[in-house]
This record gives C-alpha cells, sequence and structure tokens, in this order.
C-alpha cells in the first residue's frame, strides 16, 4: 500500500542563459495505514546543498504543495522533510538524497514516520523469509534467498532508497538460504556458502555483477567442496579482498574468483569485522570458536596474510553475538550467549591502535543473534531471540559516536533470524525474520532517525 500525500518538486535551473531545466519530482509516503500524513498541517523541507529552507501550509481545500527553484550549479544535497501538526508538534521527519543540482527530469520518494520510529514499509517481500543474505549498498539494500515456508528460496532483491519499493534481480543458480554476502568497490557483491534444501551447508559462492543490464549476472568462484559453510561473515582486507570467517577460516578474491583458505589453516570461526589501524586495514574475529593454545579463546587479528591469536578478555567467549566495525575504526562485540547458557549485557570494545580491550554493560535486553546496523548518527539492535527461544520485541538505539543509549523502541512484529541495512538516507532497512511463533514474515520496516537538517 503506498500512501501518496503531496508533491514536491524541486526545479533546477542552469546558471548560463541555456533555457534548460530539469524538475525532480518527490511523493511523500508513510506507513500503510497510518493517518500520519493527514495530519500533517505544515511541510518544511531544508535542501542542505544550500542550507535553506522551505515552507508550506496546508490550503482551505485541504491540499499542502510546495515548490522549490534553485539554480542548477553542479552542486548536491539532501531535502530534509519535517511535518508540523496543527498544534505545532513536530511529528515527522524524512530525507531524501543526495539530489543533483543539474537539468534532469526524476522522480523519487520520500518516506515520512515519527522520529526515532520503527514502521513498516510500504513495500513487502514477494514471499515470507528468514536468514536471509543482506548487506547495504550505494543505491539501498540487496536481499538475497532466505528460507521460506517451504524451504530456501532464490529470490534476489534490491531495495530502492530513492523509491522505497523492491526491484527483482536475477535470481540465485540454486536456493539458498545463511549466506554471507557482502559488497565489493566495482559494482559487485559476493556471496559465500549457505545452506541448501537439505540444512546442508555448500561451498558454492558467486560474484554478482549489478551492472550487467538488466537484472544482473552471476560469475562462479573458484572454492573446493571441503570449505562448505554457512552463516559466515565477510570482512574487508584489501581491494575486492574479504576473509570469510569459518574453519578454516578463507580470503576470498574478487578479482582472481578465488575463495581459498589462509596459509596458516586458521580455525577463525566467529563473528569477524574490518578494523582501521593508523596505517592498514585489519580483521578482528571475535567469539568461543577462536581458540588458540598459548592464549586462550576469544579473538584473532588478520593482517598482512598472517593471523595473530589476542589476550582476550573473557566476556569475548560467547556465540550467537554480532561484531561490527564503529566510525572510529574500532570494532564492537554485543549481544550472544555466554558458556552458561547466559546472554550478556556486556559489549567488548577492541581498539586496533592501542590493541587494547574495553568491556562495559551496553544492552537492556540480552538477545542473541540481534540483526544490527550502523549508519552516521545511531548503532540500531534490532530484535533477537531470547534466552526461551521467543523473538524479542523491540530494537536499541545507541548514539554511534558515544554509544550512549537514544531509545529502545518497539518493532512492527517481534523478530528473530532478520537482517538489517543501512540506508544512505540515514534510515534502516529491517528485512524478514520469524516472528513469536517462527513464522517467516514478508513485511519490511523502516527505522526513522530524528532527523535534523
Amino acid at each position: 500500500m503506498r500512501a501518496q500525500f503531496l508533491g514536491v518538486s524541486l526545479s533546477c535551473l542552469f546558471a548560463a542563459c541555456t533555457g534548460q531545466e530539469g524538475t525532480i519530482g518527490i511523493s511523500v509516503i508513510a506507513a500503510p495505514d497510518s493517518d500520519l500524513l493527514s495530519r500533517i498541517e505544515r511541510l518544511d523541507a531544508t535542501y542542505t546543498g544550500r542550507d535553506a529552507t522551505y515552507s508550506s501550509t496546508r490550503d482551505d481545500d485541504g491540499t499542502l504543495n510546495l515548490g522549490i527553484d534553485v539554480e542548477a550549479d553542479g552542486t548536491s544535497g539532501d531535502l530534509v522533510l519535517e511535518g508540523f501538526a496543527a498544534d505545532g508538534d513536530r511529528i515527522a521527519v524524512g530525507r531524501v538524497g543526495p539530489l543533483p543540482l543539474a537539468a534532469i527530469d526524476a522522480d523519487v520518494v520520500a518516506f515520512l514516520a515519527p522520529p526515532n520510529s520503527i514502521t513498516q514499509s510500504p513495500i513487502a517481500l514477494s514471499s515470507p523469509r528468514s536468514h536471509m543474505g543482506g548487506t547495504e549498498a550505494s543505491f539501498g539494500a540487496l536481499l538475497a534467498g532466505g528460507l521460506g515456508t517451504d524451504g530456501p528460496v532464490n529470490d534476489v532483491s534490491v531495495y530502492s532508497t530513492y523509491l522505497h519499493s523492491l526491484q527483482s534481480a536475477l535470481p540465485l543458480p540454486e536456493a539458498r538460504s545463511s549466506m554471507a554476502v557482502s559488497s565489493g568497490n566495482s559494482g559487485f557483491f559476493y556471496m559465500v556458502g549457505g545452506e541448501d534444501e537439505n540444512q546442508e551447508p555448500r561451498s558454492d559462492s558467486y560474484a554478482f555483477d549489478t551492472r550487467v543490464p538488466p537484472a544482473g549476472s552471476y560469475r562462479p568462484l573458484v572454492v573446493e567442496e571441503e570449505f562448505a559453510r554457512s552463516r559466515a561473515t565477510l570482512a574487508v582486507v584489501g581491494e575486492e579482498q574479504f576473509l570469510v570467517s569459518g574453519d578454516p577460516a578463507l580470503l576470498l578474491d574478487g578479482v582472481r574468483g578465488t575463495v581459498q583458505p589462509l596459509l596458516d589453516g586458521a580455525r577463525l570461526t566467529g563473528q569477524a569485522a574490518t578494523v582501521i589501524t593508523d596505517n592498514s586495514l585489519q580483521v578482528i574475529v571475535t567469539g568461543a570458536n577462536v581458540v588458540n593454545s598459548e592464549f586462550g579463546v576469544g579473538a584473532a587479528i588478520f593482517a598482512f596474510n598472517e593471523v595473530t591469536h589476542l589476550q582476550a578478555p573473557p566476556e569475548l567467549v560467547r556465540t550467537q553475538h554480532r561484531t561490527i566495525t564503529l566510525l572510529t575504526g574500532q570494532a564492537l562485540t554485543l549481544g550472544g550467549e555466554l558458556e552458561d547458557g547466559t546472554l550478556t549485557l556486556d559489549a567488548v570494545r577492541y581498539s586496533p591502535n592501542t590493541e587494547a580491550f574495553d568491556v562495559f554493560e551496553f544492552l537492556a535486553t540480552g538477545r542473541k543473534n540481534p540483526a544490527v546496523a550502523l549508519t552516521n548518527q545511531f548503532l540500531v539492535v534490532i530484535g533477537g531471540e531470547a534466552e526461551d527461544g521467543a523473538a524479542i520485541e523491540d530494537a536499541e538505539i545507541f548514539d554511534v559516536r558515544t554509544l550512549e543509549r537514544v531509545a529502545t523502541v518497539p518493532l512492527v512484529l517481534p523478530r528473530k533470524n532478520a537482517v538489517a541495512a543501512a540506508l544512505g538516507n540515514g534510515q534502516v532497512l529491517i528485512a524478514g525474520g520469524q516472528d513469536d511463533n517462527g513464522a517467516p514474515t514478508e513485511i519490511l520496516s523502516l527505522f526513522t532517525p530524528n532527523e535534523t537538517p
């Protein structure tokens, strides 16, 4: 269901007297069955490329239209929208962009929602599924495979940040769930392993080229059958190169099209994330299955084609957790289950320049396998599985720089085994997963931050 409310036109005129102009039409939508748009009496639009704000109030006939004419000088910026109720309360926010000031004609869609809320997207998956592979991209997010009601599926979809719609890409060569997916720098997405219809790990892996019309193409990666795996993680180690976690850990070379074990055959079965030092990229792998006889359990670093085990704090001896790269280049491990079966509230931060770990209480609710996304403003920890196996019904929002809690936000429905991706407009897409009864869902949701121009 798509609720179109008003049209915002951004007319861009060339500085030279060429007589050329372009119009970017913006349709404003909200969650299905929401009355949010009808309650907006004033709409403010701030174009960040000019640091200029435009405003419109609802006419006597109930319409509310906003036209913005600016000179097309080649700059670009985001359009931040803010909706206000009759009493002046700020009830809706959204962002679209970047939008170029050029002589082009285009139509884009802005999704409005209450500040710091999670609401249903106007579009849904073609079928219910969980255990998808997913990653963010310049155009939005790519969602691959998944476990449906009748087994794994081969669907691949692209969620567009600019249109808030799903476009179907070329299906996977075979149905697969629990794939590891990451994006490269040249239009390729890498899809590794996963589980087949018998829930068996597979070695078949692919480079998906989004540049080939009309729906992309697949190039098989060379990987031996003995290196089959599912639920692995990929972490960037260089140009079109990724560490693939598992036993043994693998090195994916996108240029050569190969996936091979590390030279020392190290076992790095855990969560992998890239960390950034002053002069290099490294990968840290964390978890109870990262084992070394000298240093014990918990963490290892892969850098310069070598694995170095670290003296890790006992709080890193966990499974079903998440490790992510912070904007500072540090790594943060959160969520998961300890050896005694309890769910931990502690997070562990690793600073590569000092090789130091920092342990601190972080989550309000212990959760296994949460979906996690990182934007320029927020770290969003979504759903997951409780100790009793139930799907968790909220998301915890943290300031991405201070890691201080901002809010705890209810989900549209409880979710576990979902995937999340940060979109370029500051929103976070939450896709698929299982509800409290273990049934897969087709519902897509969006976290909308408290946008400010």
